[in-house]
């Protein structure tokens, strides 16, 4: 009975939220026209009303959905994948058995449906005989032909250098992982590495390299991109994670050093700063560190060990406590606002948002602009919706605030380019879940109530923080990554040794650069919040540091 009491409750809370909202989409039987989409700006939020129309819509014609579809705003997996397959033309019965054929029955068909049905990955795997039998098959397709000549090769290292970069480089992403492990992990010639760094696709290279254990002897031949002057900061930089990860900190330092000298961006810089500092000891670079504005995993650890206080934190800010009419639902009038306060944001700009944001529901509208208008100098940790959060023990509620600043700065109207919505930016299949097991009737206009959508993100962190023994950290890159990578990225071995370079190095080696750097903000909010909220339980960075031990 208590149990249904609390849900008749928060039922009740919930359904007076939504009827005090005035956006249209918040009302109880909106329905998204053509017209109401084409009035909207292009934007991740017109994204997620595209998406919403086309499922509203369900008998389109190609024809009208093109015409939605064209109306985006750049690329969205979620609409992409959408319109796709409701709209892809469909494969001819004829080829669609080539594509699904096996190498027997490809053995048996025309060349047209080898040269469908054959991939490269596949052909990677068979034996001389059964490549030989397709070289000869395929003269009237001389690309697949030459390309399996070279899979062939009785030395393939060096087939594939005298191919040139860009063939190289196609055919070491299109193969199967295990022929590039056995065949292509050797020391690069220089004038071939140095010709490779030109393609497009070389980035993507180096970061397959360096984040993979499979190509140790890649690896090492990267040491010699230190006489390169001409890469950016941040190729530099993880050139000297490379090193690092391969026990030669004396190339690590060189990278590292190109790449603080080479940016102005204050996290690059940061983070090139404190690398210095771990492969040389030298104070100087925690000194520098120290100066910095930013609060970041770097700057905070620096400060601790030199024992200086961040003083540019604010936690409380105070509003006019006045009713405002801003609507916090409404996602195109956030848009506007954080559109309008990228330049040009004076005194005079300023007052205008205070005489907007005055309440408490625009408290986490007020810090997104202060902050912006002291050009980030002075950083907001505030604490909005204790009474939602409160209900919560100490611990998730810190989780779910470090959470909620990375992911949205608290507004309750954000949308993302991949169209996760709310405080917490819940993606609309996880609420969608989330809603069937909790038995729910699904809207998910909803998920922009920042009850629903916090009480949402408890319940799917109960399951990471099962899943991650609530190590801070692991759960802030499963929540932004997923619970299936970020188990991956464990397993591979990261945060498991205890060496002179971790738990930092383990950090730099996560795959997934948003993640990756998602989890260090996270981690950050997470010793600060920590401190202010749990102030009878303080911890250092040091010893949140020290617990970074994976549970796989």
């Amino acid at each position: 009975m208590k149990k249904f009491l609390i849900f008749l409750l928060f039922a009740i809370s919930l359904n007076a939220d939504i009827a005090t909202a005035t956006t249209d989409f918040m009302q109880k039987d909106f329905k998204i026209t053509l017209s109401w989409l084409q009035e909207k700006p292009k934007s991740p939020a017109k994204d997620f009303f595209i998406i919403q129309y086309l499922n509203q819509e369900e008998n389109l014609s190609f024809e009208e959905a093109k015409t939605v579809y064209d109306m985006r705003y750049g690329k969205n997996a979620s609409l992409d994948k959408l319109f796709n397959q409701r709209y892809k033309k469909s494969i001819p019965e004829e080829d669609l058995k080539c594509y699904r054929a096996s190498i027997e029955e490809l053995k048996n068909s025309d060349v047209r449906c080898i040269a469908l049905g054959l991939s490269l990955k596949e052909a990677s795997l068979l034996s001389k005989k059964d490549l030989e039998f397709f070289i000869n098959k395929l003269d009237s397709y001389p690309t697949l032909k030459n390309n399996l000549k070279l899979i062939s090769s009785t030395d393939p290292f060096n087939s594939f250098i005298n191919s040139g970069t860009k063939k190289f480089l196609e055919l070491f992403f299109e193969l199967e992982d295990s022929y590039t492990i056995k065949y292509l992990n050797k020391e690069l010639p220089l004038d071939f590495l140095t010709k490779l760094t030109q393609e497009t696709d070389f980035n993507r290279f180096l970061r397959t390299i360096i984040f993979s254990k499979d190509f140790p002897n890649i690896q090492k031949s990267l040491y010699a991109l230190n006489s390169i002057k001409t890469f950016t900061p941040d190729i530099d930089f993880i050139l000297g994670i490379n090193a690092i990860n391969n026990n030669n900190p004396t190339i690590a330092k060189s990278f590292f050093l190109t790449s603080f000298n080479k940016t102005n961006q204050r996290d690059m810089k940061d983070k090139a700063a404190f690398w210095l500092y771990l492969v040389t000891k030298e104070n100087y670079y925690l000194e520098e560190l120290a100066k910095s504005w930013d609060n970041s995993l770097y700057v905070l650890y620096a400060k601790e060990l030199l024992n200086i206080k961040p003083d540019n934190i604010i936690y409380n800010l105070e509003t006019k406590n006045k009713k405002s009419s801003y609507d916090i639902y409404n996602a195109f009038d956030w848009l506007n606002v954080v559109e309008d306060t990228k330049t040009n944001l004076d005194d005079m700009k300023l007052q205008k948002y205070s005489n907007i944001f005055t309440d408490e529901n625009t408290m986490p509208h007020l810090a997104f602009v202060l902050e912006r208008y002291n050009k980030s100098k002075i950083q907001y940790f505030i604490t909005p919706y204790k009474d939602i959060l409160g209900k919560y023990n100490i611990y998730k509620q810190i989780l779910l605030y470090s959470l909620a600043r990375q992911e949205s700065r608290f507004i309750p109207s954000s949308i993302s380019v991949s169209s996760a919505l709310g405080v917490m930016q819940i993606m609309p299949f996880l609420s969608l879940d989330i809603s069937q097991k909790l038995n729910e009737d699904y809207n998910i206009y909803e998920q922009f109530v920042p009850k629903k959508n916090i009480e949402y993100a408890s319940f799917h962190l109960d399951t990471l923080m099962t899943q991650f023994d609530n190590n801070p950290l692991f759960i802030a890159y499963a929540y932004n990554g997923g619970g299936g990578y970020t188990k991956g990225q464990l397993k591979k071995g990261l945060f498991k040794e205890k060496g002179k370079f971790e738990p930092f190095l383990s950090m730099e080696l996560i795959s997934s650069g948003e993640t990756r750097e998602y989890g260090k903000k996270v981690l950050a909010n997470f010793y600060i919040y920590n401190n202010y909220l749990n102030s009878e339980n303080k911890i250092s960075l040091s010893t949140i540091l020290q617990n970074l031990v994976s549970p796989y």
